[in-house]
């Protein structure tokens, strides 16, 4: 969804340093675009076999204490740099996909650790773990290394993906960062140069204070070369593919999977 007022930012909150970096990504973001936040952490422990009962005579025992605890260490991290930040949190039972693509539905943006999901959530492309990335209703960003890289956005390019291109120009005047182009293995020069003055010249009418950088021609599908491509990038951004029919699912373009994969960054998968 989009909202007319101040963008809502939905974080998976999990017990993992890759969910506090998500926080700590999303917090910025937030403050970068006046938005808020919503944590919400998925509670799994309802749906095993298990006794989430506290402990008698034991105050904040049991895996619901444990819940709350985590939600209020998020907020703690939040409130380091951002004390004025608008924050809501919840606590949902059921699995992290099911939980978090609901929870989607009422956000402008979903933000996960890269590796805060666990097993299902251990890479962006491929797996089960893209579930939430195809049914999320809203742009997903996994957070990989650092949150507060320097340097530019990275834009992938891909034909027709009118709305990244626009999402990518307003996040660049946002941050104050220029944009990076990148693209497929086996562009030539002329091509990419064609790319580049062509999205230089839509932003600049849209965007007179963002700055189209330059591109890089991804060299090949070798992970080790493609994650060259991102490694200097603040965060990086790509289409969604979307499946033939009514409800299709969102993947990432397979001729860059690898540098959404090995990224060193976080990465933003808009939905066309």
């Amino acid at each position: 969804m989009t909202h007319s007022t101040a963008p809502r930012i939905t974080v998976g909150v999990f017990d993992a340093d890759e969910s506090d970096q998500a926080v700590r990504w999303a917090a910025l973001h937030a403050a970068a675009t006046g938005g808020s936040l919503h944590l919400v952490h998925a509670f799994v422990w309802t749906e095993l076999d298990v006794n989430i009962d506290p402990v008698s005579g034991m105050a904040g025992s049991g895996f619901r204490s444990a819940a709350h605890a985590l939600i209020a260490d998020a907020v703690a991290i939040v409130r380091q740099d951002h004390p004025e930040l608008l924050i809501t949190s919840e606590i949902i039972d059921g699995n992290a996909v099911p939980v978090l693509v609901e929870a989607s539905t009422e956000a402008d943006l979903l933000v996960l650790g890269g590796r805060g999901l666990g097993r299902l959530m251990t890479l962006i492309v491929g797996s089960k773990s893209l579930a939430l990335a195809s049914r999320a209703h809203c742009p997903v960003v996994v957070v990989r290394g650092r949150v507060d890289a320097p340097g530019p956005i990275g834009l992938v390019h891909r034909d027709g993906a009118e709305e990244l291109v626009r999402r990518a120009a307003d996040l660049a005047e946002a941050y104050k960062r220029d944009l990076h182009l990148v693209v497929r293995p086996g562009t030539s020069e002329e091509e990419a140069q064609e790319i580049l003055t062509g999205i230089a010249q839509r932003v600049a009418l849209s965007h007179p204070s963002v700055f189209v950088r330059n591109v890089t021609i991804a060299a090949s599908d070798s992970p080790r070369e493609l994650v060259q491509a991102s490694q200097d990038a603040c965060l990086m951004m790509v289409a969604g593919e979307r499946a033939a029919g009514p409800g299709g699912k969102v993947a990432a373009p397979r001729q860059l999977v690898n540098v959404l994969r090995f990224a060193n960054t976080p990465v933003w998968i808009e939905r066309e």
